[in-house]
């Protein structure tokens, strides 16, 4: 393999590299889209409560976290009317 073809594909493998990141970027789910999608909370919830040190401070945790409390809040406000 020549020095050219060398770089050419480790060029393309930090391509991919960076393409994987921005894709798991945008796969974050906002407390908004938690707060209307509640199955997938459920499920986003139990992975993170199965696996803390993995994945207890990830974007989807945090946020899963944060809509389980909105909901909470919500659901007090909605029994005192």
């Amino acid at each position: 393999m020549t020095i050219k073809a060398s770089v050419l594909v480790i060029a393309v493998a930090i391509a991919l590299a960076g393409c994987n990141e921005s894709d798991r970027i945008q796969q974050t789910k906002t407390v908004s889209w938690f707060f209307e999608h509640r199955d997938e909370l459920q499920a986003k919830l139990k992975a993170c409560r199965d696996n803390p040190g993995e994945r207890g401070n990830t974007p989807d945790c945090v946020n899963a976290n944060e809509a389980r409390k909105k909901i909470t809040v919500q659901d007090m406000k909605d029994a005192l009317k």
